[in-house]
């Protein structure tokens, strides 16, 4: 909408909205100069509520058509009592519709600022959306992650560069099982200030999942930010002391350049929690920077999981589940099979698993995606139940599901919905999810369980202590993991090894899988072994569920 505001009032204008942005550092800002009606918003109120632009003209009514029915004529007598000179300040809640269509409690103050001889010239003011808890972490006063994918928004809308680290610590559990979760807190709050002082005037600081933290930055260059974390773990890692104590916390990290604007911010993010993933589990706490590599198919990843993300949203679509056979070792005919994802997409084809899923499981939407994994599963798997009604359906769970609170809760759900039984169902817990406190799994582990609902470790021996685990988890199976059986047939070291593992497996009430099996000779080693069930390119790859029910399940 075009403006006659002339060019003196909008440099005025402007100096006084970014004077009020650093001061109101969390809240949206608006200033608006009255004579003309001619406003300028913060970006992220722009795209949290859809409007049409960061400079606008009438927008008392723009603002006003968004605001909830019964709130708005309380509002309008406010806001035209400001334009008429009668009122000098604003205060008051009210309902507004945000892009996504929902109404969200507003608080908005805003005061008016007069010239020398008294006239109203500028309305300027804040609102703070309680419906995003004003964007604060209320332990550490800095903005969670919706207020950084707030500032991520702008920064796509106007196409500007920057970087983003996150700082984590590894293990922190730890510190509160030693001294406490107040001291816990007291070390985040001094994490927090020195991180403060490290990146004073370099970026804005916000408050991740657990005890990770973003710096997002226009002015520091990649290699800058690798200094500076040289630097965080210094000062956090060898240095910190609370009351006398030095608590031993291990720092990682991960970052990447914001350079392309055609995904969105939370696909940018999954790839960032994915680098920083690596660099708990494999890096040692050094820095991972996020390389957007590309594929033969010159496909960069990031585009990858944004189409990815796009499929979730969209009802999984493109996603299908294959299914391998868990065969008895003793009779050699099936047991049961484990359903394993894949994505097709027109464009990019049949995309393997090794290609999205380490990074698509770092993402919120994971969870949607997980539970519509475990409720396709079971829809396809209970015809198989009225041949073979001891057969057990092996489904994954990623990290990201267990860490939710509702994880139980959504098991049953679906087991309800679908009316599979619980007593064929096993859900199986990678390598990923033993980095949850063991206190919490093991609960998790113990629900499953009073539901019939069978719960394995998979990857058995590898990563973490797998045979400490076993006497924290109640498990029912152990899923050995194939680099145990590779060379069960020319090492016989290995061999026994492998029958060692099924002995402690058993001492704690498991039954053993032996994953990876590819020879006739290594299915009667591990028979001998006394191994309950086997899998791998032996018996079948992972193929369609047509393919499996006609192979498998369908009496001949």
């Amino acid at each position: 909408m075009e403006c006659a505001i002339t060019p003196e009032r909008k440099r005025y204008l402007d100096e006084l909205f970014d004077a009020m942005q650093i001061a109101a550092e969390g809240y949206y800002v608006y200033v608006c100069d009255l004579a003309y009606d001619y406003s300028r918003w913060s970006l992220e109120a722009i795209a949290h509520f859809d409007l049409p632009g960061e400079y606008m003209v009438g927008c008392k009514d723009l603002w006003g058509n968004l605001i909830f029915p019964g709130d708005q004529d309380v509002y309008l007598k406010s806001i035209d009592d400001i334009f008429a000179g009668v009122a000098k300040h604003h205060d008051m809640q009210y309902r507004v519709r945000n892009r996504d269509g929902q109404y969200v409690v507003c608080t908005c103050r805003g005061t008016v600022i007069h010239d020398e001889s008294g006239n109203p010239v500028y309305f300027v003011g804040t609102i703070q959306n309680n419906g995003i808890n004003i964007s604060m972490d209320s332990l550490t006063g800095l903005q969670n992650l919706y207020g950084l994918f707030s500032h991520l928004d702008g920064l796509y809308q106007k196409r500007t560069k920057a970087n983003i680290m996150m700082i984590g610590i590894r293990h922190f559990s730890t510190v509160n099982e030693m001294w406490g979760y107040d001291f816990g807190n007291m070390v985040i709050h001094k994490v927090v200030q020195e991180l403060k002082q490290i990146f004073v005037n370099d970026g804005i600081l916000f408050r991740g999942d657990g005890v990770r933290f973003i710096l997002l930055s226009r002015s520091l260059s990649m290699e800058q930010l690798c200094l500076k974390y040289e630097e965080v773990c210094r000062r956090i890692s060898a240095e910190l002391e609370m009351d006398g104590y030095h608590p031993d916390l291990d720092i990682s990290g991960s970052a990447l350049e914001i350079s392309t604007f055609d995904v969105k911010p939370q696909a940018m993010y999954s790839c960032l929690n994915y680098a920083y993933t690596i660099s708990c589990e494999q890096g040692n706490g050094q820095l991972q920077i996020f390389r957007n590599e590309v594929d033969q198919n010159r496909t960069d990843l990031m585009t990858l999981i944004n189409v990815i993300r796009r499929s979730i949203e969209h009802d999984c679509e493109g996603f299908v589940l294959y299914y391998q056979p868990i065969m008895n070792a003793e009779t050699g005919t099936v047991s049961g099979c484990e359903a394993l994802l894949r994505w097709y997409n027109p464009e990019y084809g049949l995309v393997p698993p090794n290609r999205f899923i380490p990074v698509i499981e770092n993402d919120p939407s994971f969870f949607r995606l997980g539970e519509w994994i475990l409720r396709k599963a079971m829809e396809d798997a209970k015809p198989f139940l009225k041949n073979h009604p001891d057969f057990e359906l092996n489904v994954n769970i990623s990290y990201n599901q267990l860490k939710r609170a509702s994880f139980v809760e959504t098991v049953r759900r679906n087991l309800e919905i679908t009316g599979y039984p619980a007593k064929n169902l096993c859900l199986e817990i990678t390598e990923r999810c033993r980095l949850l406190d063991i206190r919490r799994l093991s609960l998790i582990g113990t629900q499953l369980q009073e539901m019939g609902v069978h719960f394995a470790i998979d990857d058995f021996g590898t990563g973490y202590s797998s045979v400490g685990i076993l006497k924290q988890l109640k498990c029912d199976v152990v899923k050995i993991d194939k680099m145990f059986v590779d060379h069960i047939a020319c090492r016989d070291e290995d061999a026994r090894l492998l029958k060692a593992l099924n002995e402690v497996a058993m001492i704690h009430g498991s039954t053993v899988c032996a994953e990876g099996v590819e020879t006739q000779e290594q299915c009667e080693i591990i028979r001998k072994c006394g191994i309950h069930t086997v899998q791998g390119y032996y018996f079948s790859k992972p193929v369609p569920l047509e393919t499996f029910q006609e192979k498998y399940v369908t009496e001949k």
